[in-house]
């Protein structure tokens, strides 16, 4: 499933020319083809909550006959149509679909980042015999990127404020992996790149660290970061001063990441009952849901590519829109809870 997303993925891209609206459109056609899911989705929820007084009363009545409870409560379920299951089924698919695009946007950033580091090391860095050349010999080329000359590593796939969409966006990140950053895309992908191009990007990060280094830091130089720490020390603050060139982003998609995952947990405790809401085991979970899931969002998208955390925001405001919509018609549209031993009532 993870090839074939990227060749959607990549599909888009060549039709649209830019990998952060193929990931908008790619998005947007996968919650429409899982739109019919959601509703019946909602639909359940909304049908179990109006349910949870009938459900506590039968608890109460038959509740030292576990067998005679469970056949009521199949007789409840039964006449109102619900299926206690069914809300379930959604999220069971998304899970899936959310992991396989993550895995797919994350082997496309490597191969794309990892071949255009390869290229520019082999253009730049390496003489014609494929050796490396030696720091004097690549001063120069420091000096220009010292400066801010960054025309010779090619395009970046930049996506409205966001300068690469393969890198997070982050002030503390740069257009341009950093070694580290490289060491760790080369640990993780080994399989997405040639061996040949492994091997000249490991003695890069490795065995040449040293031209590596003076490349972040000719690229730090510019940005001139200023570091301060939060927390006795323990989480250092990067804020460069110049954001010309190098800086990859303003943390928008992270925090548009928690504020509409906020929103959306707001709305979908809204589509519930009081009854529902009044249950104490409930309301914990609720209360630890309100904020594990933003604090989450936010983690995730700072950790992840920018592209990826497109996707997260605009799944979350597409969440918001449609429940909106569903509560909305679900209002109009739901039907009486029917008593299995008296007669039907309204909810």
């Amino acid at each position: 499933m993870t090839g074939l997303f990227e060749s959607l993925l990549t599909g888009i891209n060549q039709i649209i020319g830019n990998y952060g609206w193929a990931v908008i459109i790619f998005s947007l056609l996968i919650k429409a083809v899982l739109l019919p899911l959601d509703i019946k989705s909602r639909k359940s929820m909304r049908a179990m909550s109006a349910l949870n007084p009938k459900m506590e009363e039968l608890k109460k009545r038959y509740g030292n006959d576990q067998e005679k409870l469970n056949r009521k409560m199949s007789e409840l379920y039964k006449k109102n149509k619900v299926n206690p299951l069914s809300g379930c089924l959604p999220m069971l698919i998304q899970l899936p679909v959310l992991f396989i695009m993550f895995g797919a946007m994350r082997n496309i950033a490597a191969e794309l980042q990892l071949t255009q580091m390869y290229n520019w090391i082999k253009g730049n860095l390496m003489n014609a015999e494929g050796a490396f050349l030696s720091l004097e010999e690549v001063q120069p080329l420091l000096d220009a990127l010292r400066s801010g000359d960054i025309s010779s590593f090619g395009a970046t796939d930049g996506w409205l404020w966001v300068k690469n969409v393969f890198q997070p966006d982050s002030f503390t990140k740069t257009i341009i992996p950093t070694m580290k950053e490289l060491s760790m895309l080369l640990n993780q992908n080994k399989k997405v790149i040639s061996a040949e191009m492994m091997d000249v990007l490991s003695q890069y990060a490795n065995n040449t660290g040293e031209i590596a280094a003076a490349v972040d830091a000719a690229i730090a130089s510019h940005c001139d970061y200023f570091t301060f720490n939060l927390f006795i020390n323990m989480f250092p603050i990067k804020i460069p001063t110049n954001w010309s060139v190098y800086v990859n982003g303003c943390l928008i998609l992270p925090v548009l990441a928690g504020v509409t995952q906020i929103l959306q947990t707001k709305l979908m405790n809204a589509g519930g009952s009081k009854a529902a809401s009044e249950n104490s085991q409930n309301a914990v979970n609720g209360k630890f849901m309100k904020w594990f899931f933003p604090i989450f969002s936010v983690w995730i998208c700072l950790s992840s590519t920018a592209a990826f955390a497109a996707y997260w925001v605009f799944v979350n405001v597409w969440s918001i829109v449609t429940n909106f919509a569903i509560n909305k018609y679900l209002d109009v549209k739901t039907a009486p809870i029917v008593d299995t031993e008296k007669e039907a009532i309204q909810p």
